[in-house]
């Protein structure tokens, strides 16, 4: 998502699951690629459309869940109107950035308020990238040497 989006800022939220989709996430079946988020109800909710989570393969097909389905986000009521008011006003979209398990072991979702990059952006980005690579890297053969 950064390689698309300049993240204007970052959000922690939780995520509501089944029991299966957790243990398909435990074992790397989680893809936020082309995911977003879209406040509901006025802004008072948040819900995470788009992200793909497969099948557990250990689960009966009864217990099994659907793919793509939204999933309600676990955030207070405050930083949902926030969201809820920068995409109306501001033109900016919703994206998730990362999902983990914290440490009392419950997944979490990294959400960011992204601006859409254009190509000269992206382009400034990796001329950026490279010339930090470029002086480690002489840094690093001064050091050697």
């Amino acid at each position: 998502a950064r390689r698309n989006y300049e993240v204007i800022s970052t959000y922690e939220a939780g995520i509501s699951l089944l029991g299966s989709e957790v243990k398909a996430i435990r074992e790397g079946k989680m893809t936020l690629r082309d995911g977003y988020v879209r406040p509901l109800n006025g802004g008072r909710s948040c819900t995470l459309f788009n992200v793909h989570i497969g099948k557990n393969p250990s689960s009966g097909e009864f217990f099994q869940h659907e793919e793509r389905r939204p999933r309600p986000l676990l955030l207070n009521k405050d930083e949902s109107m926030k969201l809820n008011k920068a995409v109306e006003r501001q033109g900016v979209t919703v994206v998730p950035l990362k999902a983990y398990f914290n440490s009392k072991n419950v997944v979490k979702i990294q959400i960011g308020l992204c601006r859409g990059k254009n190509q000269q952006d992206k382009r400034n980005t990796i001329r950026d990238r490279e010339a930090k690579k470029d002086t480690e890297r002489m840094i690093k053969n001064f050091r050697a040497s």
